[in-house]
């Protein structure tokens, strides 16, 4: 795993204009929009490269990351994708357009399992068993531990993997057409929860 981490920002010589499919996290202080922060953004790509973007909590001014999350040629695969939107809409004021649910695709593809979560699906389609013990770290620190680093990269490195085969599957039983309507309406939920409304019918 090569991994690079910034302060505040991508470099502005960082070119990933040419990436199609891109992983993508985020790590806050908690789950609570407007109490728990987003400290953290993490970005991986096919080819191993990982890239961490430490974000300046004082302004929320990242315009190299914003700008390349609003690129609507690359596709975001992400693991909850409604929760990870909900942050960077919040704090970034971005909205990438082209997104991969994994969690919204397991739950319409692995009707027989329970257990759609990250560590799950790593374990089932990719057979890793990892940790996810530094989840609840502290990511407000300013200086992550080797620990956090690594778990912080491992958190997009198997989203493609997951991806391919969640896709398979929904085209086996003839699902993706519904996948593809439900994922539209993320966004939705998206811009519900930012204006204050609850959301509890649609806990993809």
């Amino acid at each position: 795993m090569n991994i690079k981490i910034y302060n505040d920002d991508l470099p502005s010589d960082l070119d990933l204009s040419g990436e199609k499919v891109v992983a993508l996290d985020n790590e806050a202080l908690g789950l609570v929009l407007g109490r728990d922060p987003l400290t953290l953004v993490q970005i991986g790509l096919k080819s191993d490269n990982f890239y961490l973007i430490k974000l300046n909590r004082d302004t929320f001014k990242a315009p190299n990351l914003t700008n390349f999350l609003s690129n609507s040629n690359a596709e975001f695969i992400m693991h909850y994708a409604r929760q990870d939107l909900l942050w960077l809409r919040y704090h970034l004021n971005v909205e990438p357009k082209n997104i991969f649910c994994t969690k919204l695709a397991s739950k319409i593809a692995r009707t027989a399992s329970q257990y759609h979560g990250y560590k799950d699906l790593v374990k089932e389609i990719c057979g890793k068993d990892i940790s996810k013990k530094e989840q609840q770290s502290d990511w407000g620190d300013p200086n992550l531990t080797e620990k956090q680093i690594r778990y912080a990269a491992q958190d997009t490195q198997y989203l493609f993997q997951i991806k391919d085969k969640l896709i398979s599957m929904l085209k086996r039983e003839d699902r993706l057409n519904l996948y593809n309507k439900c994922v539209k309406m993320i966004p939705t939920l998206v811009e519900m929860e930012i204006r204050g409304y609850k959301i509890s019918t649609f806990d993809h």
